[in-house]
């Protein structure tokens, strides 16, 4: 009798443990991660400098706050841990200066400009491009002219006036700008591609006051279609900005965020945000003409262009079916045939034109003509490009070693994958084919047993997905055709109002309507019914009240000690 009630009670007990403890088997952040976010706090003002009577480096306390703070100006759920989404915004190319300004930094404030406390006591700042980018296709012309646009977007919101000197100006200009690599004799080393990509010195009377410094490894570019490469206007805007004084921002349209935001649009049409007009009038007032009042400046040629290949065409982004999309550090990439497109944090296209594949991941061989899943792996940023029964594994942009059979991941040899995702909640891997799928164990690097299962676990969810990836706030997200369906944070039960059209919400499309180009939805999974099958941990999707579930844990822990 005694044995019959345990085998009543042990599958309900195993139900019920996740729910107690949703939060214990949450994956936790490795050794590697945590040291390269303490650096990376430090480095950027959030946390003081270890003290070296102290053996401890931080305490967990003021790690914590300086997490809620990083993630409170990054526009992070403010968890105070580090989870993925920290740590991918943390791996995010961005300006080389540190956020926060002293312990006024650490603070929330109204306004959301920062001024570093120094100002140019002059109203006419001299500037001059002393090196230019080795290899880059922008001409010397092209960059000066941009610098001439970057200035001027500040100088139109005040009485602020830029003059561009030679060679044979006598004095050294305000602003000296410089191209460089790696250390160049200051205190900001840059790191090669990616990462930090410039910084320039705020107001004073030092030689360097001013100077502002381009990371030449990276690939600039101005007006690029396919949106690769760095914008060179963009990240000159954000620079000036510290040069003239301003800080780090945290408001969402403001230039000086820290972080890289894509393309600006076009030089001759860019106006600040308020919150940057508001930082720069605080320091020099307002201007006493219109910014239509334009100055006049350098004619902008237009940017080099790729010929295009006749044999493939652009497909339109608003009409879906993609061979994979997926959440790289923050950025959505929906990737349809040899071309791709990146949404950003903020929702908006880094181009309405797509990149070309081969041309951005650098080393991924000519034959792969389609990537069919993609993820970044949770436990070191790096990146899984997915085609045919292969996987290729990137650091940023840059493949490391070849190709690696899905086979590793635990799948029957030559079988594909539909869709490939890291789940937050248990930070397992999950790999969908048709109706079933497989789960890798990152943190054990291997695969789970007792795979594939049935995707119906996934209640709601379409078979043989487009692919599935995982928002910055943590829900999920399957694709197929010209529709998404999202299941909240930590749940496997999509939302009621499931499917949606994607291209309004994720691609700048409009609003689908009636026809043959937005066909109905395909047919979800149907919801499960009574469970007959080996129920996942951490798979819940309803939450029983808490007091019931303390009340009903000791009922059930009876029996469970002895046969």
């Amino acid at each position: 009798m005694r044995l019959q009630v345990l085998r009543l009670r042990l599958p309900l007990l195993a139900l019920l443990l996740p729910l107690l403890l949703p939060r214990a088997l949450a994956p936790k952040p490795t050794g590697q991660d945590v040291s390269l976010g303490v650096d990376w706090l430090t480095r950027y003002g959030y946390l003081p400098p270890p003290h070296p009577a102290q053996a401890q480096l931080q305490s967990p306390a003021k790690l914590r706050d300086a997490i809620k703070v990083m993630q409170r100006f990054a526009g992070l759920p403010e968890t105070g841990i580090m989870d993925p989404v920290t740590i991918a915004t943390m791996r995010k190319p961005r300006c080389s200066l540190p956020d926060v300004l002293g312990v006024a930094g650490l603070v929330r404030r109204r306004r959301r400009y920062a001024l570093s406390g120094s100002m140019w006591k002059k109203r006419t700042l001299t500037w001059k491009v002393r090196s230019f980018p080795q290899s880059s296709q922008l001409s010397h012309e092209t960059v000066r002219a941009l610098m001439s646009y970057a200035l001027t977007a500040w100088g139109v919101e005040t009485d602020l006036k830029f003059h561009e000197v030679d060679s044979s100006h006598n004095q050294e200009p305000d602003i000296l700008i410089d191209f460089a690599r790696a250390y160049h004799q200051d205190s900001y080393p840059f790191d090669g591609l990616g990462g930090t990509l410039a910084h320039a010195f705020f107001p004073g009377e030092h030689p360097i006051s001013g100077d502002t410094h381009f990371d030449d490894e990276e690939t600039w570019t101005f007006g690029s279609k396919d949106g690769e490469g760095t914008d060179l206007f963009a990240v000159a805007v954000h620079e000036f900005g510290h040069a003239l004084g301003l800080g780090h921002s945290s408001a969402p349209n403001s230039i000086m965020r820290p972080f890289y935001q894509g393309p600006v649009g076009d030089p001759d049409k860019y106006r600040l945000s308020q919150d940057d007009r508001d930082g720069l009038q605080q320091l020099y007032g307002k201007a006493s003409q219109t910014p239509n009042d334009k100055p006049t400046r350098k004619p902008l040629a237009p940017p080099p262009q790729a010929p295009e290949s006749p044999s493939d065409p652009v497909p339109d982004r608003c009409e879906g079916n993609f061979d994979a999309i997926a959440n790289i550090r923050g950025e959505t990439f929906f990737f349809k045939g040899p071309w791709f497109w990146r949404l950003q944090p903020t929702g908006q296209l880094v181009s309405p034109r797509p990149a070309r594949l081969h041309r951005f991941w650098e080393g991924l061989p000519t034959q792969v003509k389609v990537v069919q899943a993609a993820y970044s792996r949770h436990r070191d940023g790096r990146i899984l490009l997915f085609s045919g029964p292969w996987f290729w594994v990137f650091q940023d942009r840059q493949l490391e070693g070849g190709e690696r059979p899905l086979t590793e991941l635990g799948l029957p040899p030559g079988e594909e994958v539909d869709a490939v995702f890291s789940w937050p909640l248990n930070g397992k891997t999950y790999l969908i084919r048709g109706q079933q799928y497989w789960r890798y164990d990152e943190a054990a690097a291997r695969p789970d047993p007792g795979y594939p299962r049935d995707l119906s676990l996934w209640e709601g969810a379409p078979s043989a997905p487009d692919d599935v990836t995982v928002s910055n706030t943590g829900d999920t997200y399957f694709f197929k055709g010209v529709h998404y369906w999202r299941f909240p944070k930590d749940s496997i039960k999509t939302e009621s109002d499931s499917p949606q059209p994607m291209g309004p919400k994720w691609l700048d499309c409009p609003v689908p309507s009636s026809g043959p180009r937005f066909p109905r939805p395909p047919k979800a999974t149907p919801e499960s019914g009574p469970c007959n099958c080996q129920c996942e941990i951490n798979q819940a999707s309803g939450q029983w009240p808490m007091p019931l579930l303390l009340l009903l844990l000791p009922l059930l822990s009876v029996g469970v000690a002895s046969p």
